[in-house]
């Protein structure tokens, strides 16, 4: 064997892998400066038109990926919990449970304890929104700590009586994947930056809210529902635009909820219109 060339391959080899390494580190902090200046970029425009965020900016990630959320059959569970006779399933998605003593709720300590006892997987929901005029908690489920919004429903919404007393509650349940590549995540000052080239913020405005959930915005395929990540961004404790989290794309709740209205009744219509020629 010939040791001298076998040495100088080996010092070419660890040459050209040193070389890649350094390139490597000068590439990624060539990035870190180029984000460091757009962000400080950002900020200047936001000084300049006096807005102001409130709220903590969601974390940072890298990457991040859509996924897919199908109907799980949780009768059982729940039957197990609750029994029986006090369990009804709805569009084999929906399960209806009645309590044979209502639960008082007059506070935050009061429904976390009702979580605890009576609802399964109670750590993977959280709340929604409250309906005064029907009496009706909403909560929706998470996926990775992150709020999951479906196209049509709640996953789990709580019915009181006048007595601020849980007397049924209906759950769905979601089982969740992946779907497709990850793929590079916007950094939320980008989202923010996204409405200040839309013109959608302007002088003196404020963003009270800003957080990263899963958002499905077309009808779900079957069982099977394909959700985005999107960051919610409040602006002047009124207004809600959802900011794609991959490519920067801007909806409004009210659009989402408009569209989803729409189609639920063209699709009564054709339900209504196949009745009439049976």
């Amino acid at each position: 064997m010939d040791w001298s060339r076998t040495k100088t391959i080996f010092v070419i080899a660890f040459l050209l892998l040193n070389t890649f390494l350094i390139y490597q580190i000068a590439d990624k902090r060539n990035d870190s400066d180029v984000n460091i200046k757009a962000q400080n970029t950002f900020e200047v425009r936001l000084n300049d038109m006096n807005i102001t965020v409130t709220d903590e900016l969601p974390e940072e990630q890298d990457e991040i990926s859509h996924i897919v959320g199908e109907s799980a059959d949780i009768e059982e569970d729940i039957i197990n919990q609750a029994g029986e006779e006090n369990v009804n399933t709805l569009d084999n998605r929906f399960v209806e449970v009645t309590l044979e003593d209502p639960y008082a709720v007059s506070n935050q300590e009061d429904v976390s304890n009702f979580f605890d006892q009576h609802i399964w997987n109670a750590e993977e929901y959280e709340y929604d929104e409250w309906d005064s005029s029907d009496n009706q908690m909403y909560f929706n489920q998470t996926y990775n700590e992150n709020t999951v919004v479906t196209y049509e429903e709640d996953q789990l919404v709580l019915f009181l009586n006048d007595d601020s007393e849980v007397e049924s509650y209906i759950q769905s349940y979601l089982t969740f994947e992946e779907e497709g590549k990850k793929k590079d995540m916007l950094a939320p000052y980008r989202a923010i930056e996204k409405l200040l080239d839309d013109s959608i913020l302007s002088y003196n405005d404020e963003i009270n809210e800003m957080e990263i959930g899963y958002y499905s915005l077309f009808p779900p395929e079957g069982m099977a529902q394909v959700l985005a990540p999107m960051y919610r961004i409040e602006v002047n404790e009124e207004n809600e635009y959802l900011v794609n989290a991959i490519d920067g794309s801007i909806r409004t709740l009210q659009e989402v909820e408009e569209e989803t209205d729409d189609i639920e009744d063209n699709q009564t219509d054709e339900e209504t219109e196949e009745e009439e020629d049976e």
